[in-house]
């Protein structure tokens, strides 16, 4: 939200949806994750976000974050819709602080947003017996 859309919350942590949980992944974690040595050094940590709930197909939305900066570390993040839609899953008070963020600095089209949560997140969500 910082990098990408602006959003001025200091925040310590970089939260990561990880492709599954493998070696590389337990890897980073013990090198940058709180506490350990990236965020002694820097004051910034990983952080893997434990319960998300994001729209079908969100991988082919990515966006690589800069590009062509680092050797060996890719970093991308969700475009702006499936973050507002994970957020507004979640429902906390600065999740939809967050989203009214993105509505005011990017716009969000509402008409976007609106097909993609029917198409995506409503089945998933209606699934768990939430209301939709």
């Amino acid at each position: 939200m910082t990098m990408l859309y602006g959003l001025d919350r200091p925040t310590a942590d970089v939260d990561v949806l990880p492709f599954g949980v493998n070696s590389a992944t337990e890897s980073l974690m013990r090198l940058a994750g709180e506490g350990f040595a990236l965020h002694k050094k820097f004051g910034v940590y990983l952080q893997i976000v434990g319960v998300a709930q994001l729209p079908i197909n969100y991988e082919d939305r990515l966006t690589e974050m800069f590009a062509k900066s680092f050797n060996r570390l890719r970093l991308f993040a969700l475009d702006s819709y499936d973050l507002a839609l994970s957020k507004i899953e979640r429902n906390t008070q600065r999740d939809r602080d967050d989203v009214k963020h993105l509505a005011r600095t990017l716009p969000l089209d509402l008409n976007v947003l609106k097909d993609r949560y029917e198409r995506n997140c409503g089945r998933i969500w209606a699934t768990r017996g939430e209301k939709i």
